[in-house]
Protein backbone atom coordinates (compact mmCIF):
# COMPACT_ATOMS: atom_id res chain seq x y z
CA UNK A 1 0.00 0.00 0.00
CA UNK A 2 1.57 3.45 -1.05
CA UNK A 3 0.98 5.88 1.29
CA UNK A 4 -0.99 9.23 0.20
CA UNK A 5 0.97 12.31 -0.69
CA UNK A 6 -0.25 14.27 2.36
CA UNK A 7 1.66 11.42 4.50
CA UNK A 8 4.79 12.26 2.81
CA UNK A 9 4.45 16.10 3.57
CA UNK A 10 7.00 17.60 5.61
CA UNK A 11 4.97 18.77 8.05
CA UNK A 12 3.76 14.73 8.29
CA UNK A 13 7.61 13.97 8.67
CA UNK A 14 8.37 16.11 11.59
CA UNK A 15 5.18 15.28 12.94
CA UNK A 16 6.30 11.70 12.76
CA UNK A 17 10.03 12.60 14.37
CA UNK A 18 8.06 14.31 17.04
CA UNK A 19 6.03 11.44 17.82
CA UNK A 20 8.77 9.07 18.44
CA UNK A 21 10.90 11.48 20.54
CA UNK A 22 8.06 10.80 22.36
CA UNK A 23 7.50 7.35 22.57
CA UNK A 24 11.26 6.92 23.16
CA UNK A 25 10.88 9.39 26.28
CA UNK A 26 7.98 7.22 27.21
CA UNK A 27 9.66 4.32 27.39
CA UNK A 28 13.09 5.25 29.05
CA UNK A 29 10.39 6.29 31.96
CA UNK A 30 8.85 2.78 32.07
CA UNK A 31 12.56 1.04 31.88
CA UNK A 32 13.28 3.86 34.83
CA UNK A 33 9.93 2.32 36.90
CA UNK A 34 11.10 -0.98 35.64
CA UNK A 35 14.76 -0.53 37.51
CA UNK A 36 12.62 0.76 40.37
CA UNK A 37 10.27 -1.78 40.84
CA UNK A 38 13.08 -4.28 40.45
CA UNK A 39 14.85 -2.32 43.24
CA UNK A 40 12.08 -2.31 45.64
CA UNK A 41 11.01 -5.81 45.45
CA UNK A 42 14.55 -6.48 46.07
CA UNK A 43 14.32 -4.23 49.13
CA UNK A 44 11.20 -6.43 50.07
CA UNK A 45 12.11 -9.71 50.13
CA UNK A 46 15.35 -8.25 51.94
CA UNK A 47 13.50 -6.72 54.61
CA UNK A 48 10.78 -9.94 54.94
CA UNK A 49 13.18 -12.83 54.77
CA UNK A 50 16.59 -11.25 56.31
CA UNK A 51 14.95 -9.20 59.05
CA UNK A 52 11.75 -10.25 58.87
CA UNK A 53 10.61 -6.34 58.81
CA UNK A 54 8.35 -6.38 55.88
CA UNK A 55 7.12 -3.18 54.17
CA UNK A 56 3.75 -1.65 53.91
CA UNK A 57 4.05 0.06 50.71
CA UNK A 58 5.62 -2.15 48.11
CA UNK A 59 2.90 -4.19 46.89
CA UNK A 60 1.18 -0.67 46.62
CA UNK A 61 4.02 1.26 44.34
CA UNK A 62 3.97 -2.49 42.43
CA UNK A 63 0.47 -1.93 41.38
CA UNK A 64 0.70 1.48 40.57
CA UNK A 65 4.20 0.97 38.50
CA UNK A 66 2.64 -1.79 36.65
CA UNK A 67 -0.11 0.49 35.42
CA UNK A 68 2.35 3.21 34.57
CA UNK A 69 4.40 0.41 32.77
CA UNK A 70 1.51 -0.17 31.08
CA UNK A 71 0.42 3.13 29.26
CA UNK A 72 4.24 4.47 29.09
CA UNK A 73 5.17 1.77 27.08
CA UNK A 74 2.01 0.49 25.19
CA UNK A 75 2.40 2.76 22.28
CA UNK A 76 6.19 2.02 21.92
CA UNK A 77 5.62 -1.53 21.87
CA UNK A 78 2.60 -0.95 18.94
CA UNK A 79 5.32 1.14 17.00
CA UNK A 80 7.72 -2.21 17.21
CA UNK A 81 4.78 -4.25 15.81
CA UNK A 82 5.50 -6.18 19.44
CA UNK A 83 2.01 -7.05 20.75
CA UNK A 84 1.00 -10.29 20.77
CA UNK A 85 -0.62 -11.65 16.91
CA UNK A 86 -2.20 -14.70 15.76
CA UNK A 87 -0.72 -14.35 11.96
CA UNK A 88 -2.04 -17.88 10.91
CA UNK A 89 -5.56 -16.28 8.72
CA UNK A 90 -3.26 -13.23 8.28
CA UNK A 91 -0.84 -15.38 6.50
CA UNK A 92 -3.10 -16.69 4.07
CA UNK A 93 -4.26 -13.66 2.93
CA UNK A 94 -3.63 -11.80 -0.03
CA UNK A 95 -1.89 -8.49 0.25
CA UNK A 96 -4.17 -6.26 -0.78
CA UNK A 97 -6.66 -7.67 1.79
CA UNK A 98 -3.59 -8.00 4.51
CA UNK A 99 -3.46 -4.10 3.83
CA UNK A 100 -6.98 -3.41 3.82
CA UNK A 101 -7.43 -5.37 7.35
CA UNK A 102 -4.32 -3.47 8.48
CA UNK A 103 -5.20 0.22 7.60
CA UNK A 104 -9.19 -1.21 9.19
CA UNK A 105 -7.49 -2.44 12.20
CA UNK A 106 -5.46 0.80 12.45
CA UNK A 107 -7.92 2.92 12.07
CA UNK A 108 -10.49 0.92 14.42
CA UNK A 109 -7.81 0.50 17.44
CA UNK A 110 -6.66 4.65 17.15
CA UNK A 111 -11.01 5.24 17.51
CA UNK A 112 -11.09 3.07 20.72
CA UNK A 113 -7.95 4.31 22.06
CA UNK A 114 -9.29 7.97 21.30
CA UNK A 115 -12.77 7.52 23.45
CA UNK A 116 -11.10 5.76 26.18
CA UNK A 117 -8.38 8.89 26.27
CA UNK A 118 -11.61 11.34 26.16
CA UNK A 119 -13.70 9.45 28.66
CA UNK A 120 -10.74 8.91 31.62
CA UNK A 121 -9.10 12.17 31.24
CA UNK A 122 -13.20 13.83 32.10
CA UNK A 123 -12.96 11.12 34.65
CA UNK A 124 -9.46 12.12 36.18
CA UNK A 125 -10.56 15.48 35.68
CA UNK A 126 -13.79 14.68 38.21
CA UNK A 127 -11.94 12.76 40.90
CA UNK A 128 -9.11 15.70 40.84
CA UNK A 129 -11.67 17.97 41.83
CA UNK A 130 -13.26 15.62 44.48
CA UNK A 131 -10.05 15.00 45.70
CA UNK A 132 -10.49 11.53 45.82
CA UNK A 133 -8.07 9.15 47.66
CA UNK A 134 -6.92 5.93 47.64
CA UNK A 135 -7.19 4.47 51.40
CA UNK A 136 -4.44 2.04 51.54
CA UNK A 137 -1.02 1.66 53.41
CA UNK A 138 0.06 4.83 51.76
CA UNK A 139 -2.75 7.33 51.29
CA UNK A 140 -2.32 8.86 47.69
CA UNK A 141 -4.71 11.20 46.02
CA UNK A 142 -6.45 8.81 43.01
CA UNK A 143 -6.32 11.17 40.01
CA UNK A 144 -1.68 10.98 40.75
CA UNK A 145 -2.28 7.19 40.26
CA UNK A 146 -4.83 7.26 37.07
CA UNK A 147 -3.04 10.53 35.13
CA UNK A 148 -0.87 8.47 32.76
CA UNK A 149 -3.81 7.28 31.35
CA UNK A 150 -4.81 10.07 29.05
CA UNK A 151 -1.31 10.37 27.70
CA UNK A 152 -0.81 6.99 27.34
CA UNK A 153 -3.98 6.61 25.57
CA UNK A 154 -3.01 10.14 23.04
CA UNK A 155 0.06 8.02 22.24
CA UNK A 156 -1.50 5.11 21.70
CA UNK A 157 -4.32 7.06 19.17
CA UNK A 158 -1.52 9.01 17.47
CA UNK A 159 0.51 5.44 16.70
CA UNK A 160 -2.42 3.82 15.54
CA UNK A 161 -3.36 6.66 12.81
CA UNK A 162 0.54 6.35 11.74
CA UNK A 163 0.25 2.62 11.43
CA UNK A 164 -2.69 3.15 9.41
CA UNK A 165 -0.57 4.77 6.88
CA UNK A 166 2.29 2.29 6.84
CA UNK A 167 2.88 -1.45 6.49
CA UNK A 168 4.83 -3.09 9.06
CA UNK A 169 7.89 -5.42 7.51
CA UNK A 170 8.09 -8.64 7.32
CA UNK A 171 10.63 -8.73 10.55
CA UNK A 172 7.94 -7.30 12.46
CA UNK A 173 5.42 -10.14 11.75
CA UNK A 174 3.39 -9.20 8.89
CA UNK A 175 4.75 -9.92 5.44
CA UNK A 176 4.31 -7.01 3.25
Amino acid sequence: MKLPPLADAPVFRRAGRLLDALLYASVVAAVAILVALVCVVTFEVVMRYAFNRPTRWVVEFSEYALLYLAFLGGAWVLKEEGHVKVELLIEILSSHVRETLHVITSLAGAGVCGLFCWVSSTYIWEIYGTGEILFKAVLVKKWLIMVIIPPGLLLLTLQFVRRAFTMPTRSAGLAA
